[in-house]
């Protein structure tokens, strides 16, 4: 059986790329002048940048809840999330599409383009080792694009979108410097700084997505939900459930509002016990149900 893998070890791994490409590249775009490694440099800053983004938000999420915050912090993470996703954007593809642009303008001859090659090369060994284990930490739950549609998870999802976009904008970048070292025309070494701009974009857009949905209260996929209401109406107290909803208030952690009809003539023991039941059966339905508000009433009232 395989040694299951921990979101600390895939981000880790994922954090260690970035900082070697933006080492390798500052060093090579300073022998160089190409853009496209200067395009891979911004990713990589960018990339370390929104990591150390999602470490700050994770454990800020993990504070226990207080009086202001009588729920707790945990949907803190959705915000260090968007704001990871904006430094992809901003720092990432708005310092490439500036490079790109400037280079298309002024032109400049690239000097041991070859070594430029090596590097690139050498990137997408170290950003698709990284992507691979992300897609296993992923597919660790089943199949990868519903694990890559849960927001579970947010650290692991957020480092193979960035790692994807590594490995992307690599082989455009050594498909561009190729093209340049056999017919040295530098256009080519401008638009692979401009396509790796896009590339950059479009992955933050994805992450930006997923946090606006989170942020403002998506619901669990259906089969979960289904699964939570058969959990409900199996208690012998329920006779009928009026409203069940169920959302992610935070990375890993699940919030549920329920409107129940009770058999009559239960008591206040008999009403405490079935809260109790209540939350019982949904975490054995959800593991990661944190809180339940339950609303109460008897068929008579209801």
């Amino acid at each position: 059986m395989p040694t299951r893998l921990s979101a600390r070890r895939v981000v880790s791994v994922s954090f260690l790329v970035d900082v070697l490409d933006v080492v390798t590249n500052l060093v090579v775009m300073w022998l160089t002048g190409s853009a496209v490694i200067f395009a891979e440099m911004a990713q990589g800053i960018a990339d370390a940048l929104g990591s150390a983004l999602l470490v700050v938000g994770e454990r800020r999420a993990r504070r226990p809840r207080d009086r202001v915050h009588p729920l707790g912090y945990a949907r803190e993470a959705f915000f260090w999330g968007l704001l990871s996703a904006i430094a992809m954007l901003v720092v990432g593809g708005g310092l490439s599409a500036w490079r790109g642009w400037h280079q298309l303008v002024t032109r400049a001859p690239l000097e041991n383009s070859w070594l430029a090659i090596a590097v690139l090369t050498l990137a997408i060994g170290t950003n698709g080792y990284a992507v691979s284990l992300s897609v296993r930490k992923l597919a660790e739950e089943g199949s990868l694009r519903e694990a890559f549609r849960d927001p579970k998870r947010p650290l692991v999802k957020s480092a193979l979108v960035r790692d994807l976009v590594g490995t992307f904008t690599s082989v455009v970048g050594l498909a561009a410097l190729a093209l340049y070292q056999s017919l040295g025309i530098v256009v080519f070494d401008a638009a692979g700084a401009l396509v790796a701009a896009v590339l950059m974009a479009a992955g933050s857009l994805v992450l930006m997505s997923q946090a606006r949905s989170l942020i403002t209260g998506r619901a669990l996929p259906e089969d979960d939900l289904a699964r939570l209401r058969a959990a409900v109406l199996a208690m012998p107290e329920v006779v009928a459930v009026n409203q069940l909803s169920a959302i992610y208030s935070g990375a890993s952690e699940v919030l549920v509002d329920a409107d129940l009809d009770l058999v009559e003539q239960l008591d206040t023991p008999g009403i405490e016990a079935v809260l109790d039941d209540l939350e019982a059966r949904a975490r054995d339905a959800i593991p990661e149900v944190g809180h339940v508000r339950v609303l109460l009433n008897s068929p008579e009232r209801g």
